[in-house]
């Protein structure tokens, strides 16, 4: 059975007992079932359900126990989620207006795609055509540098190193765009699926 902590304030209606409120008497019971008397009940069970009762034996008010601090970080947790929640709704119909405000036809959406995608294409091609002219330049040092000995074979291989850097280079950046890309292709079929669903809702 569940445990209910009791602060009983006995206030004597005066007129039929001759005490004042000082003489009231506290007693609670805490969450081990201990009783407590007297100035210290209210500290003893502070971590307790308390409930007040008047003179009379009615309840007259009732204070929860404090919360623990699992049920604090689980509100926390809670509200942190529902705020999220929300940013995404709204961000979620902010993106439908947009879409609906700058797309009047599909064929829009198609141009706006293709637009992009050719931009990083071309990004692409230079990167290509650089790193292609680099690698031949690299080849040219390693079969000029066969024979090279002391000083200059040392310095043949710091322009190799260079150049080998600057191919890293490139070839990381052509990693991107094509992450570039590939991430232009999924927005604009996304954005496309939501302009699709709203026509047709409408």
């Amino acid at each position: 059975m569940k445990r209910i902590t009791f602060i009983v304030s006995a206030i004597l209606i005066l007129g039929v007992f001759p005490f004042s409120a000082a003489h009231a008497i506290k007693k609670c019971q805490d969450s081990d079932g201990n009783w407590h008397y007297g100035d210290i009940a209210v500290n003893q069970c502070n971590k307790s359900k308390v409930t007040t009762l008047n003179s009379r034996g009615f309840i007259a008010s009732e204070k929860d126990a404090p919360k623990t601090p699992e049920q604090i970080q689980k509100e926390a947790d809670e509200n942190a989620k529902a705020e999220a929640d929300a940013e995404r709704i709204k961000a979620e119909e902010d993106e439908r207006i947009r879409i609906l405000s700058v797309y009047e036809t599909e064929a829009d959406i198609d141009r706006q795609r293709d637009n992009q995608i050719g931009s990083v294409n071309s990004n692409m091609a230079v990167h290509k055509a650089y790193v292609k002219s680099v690698t031949a330049k690299i080849q040219r040092l390693k079969k000029k540098g066969a024979d090279f000995t002391g000083g200059r074979k040392k310095l043949n291989l710091e322009e190799i190193a260079e150049a080998q850097a600057r191919v890293d280079e490139s070839t990381a950046e052509l990693i991107k765009l094509e992450e570039q890309k590939t991430s232009i292709v999924n927005r604009f079929a996304e954005e496309k699926k939501i302009y699709l669903e709203l026509k047709n809702r409408s």
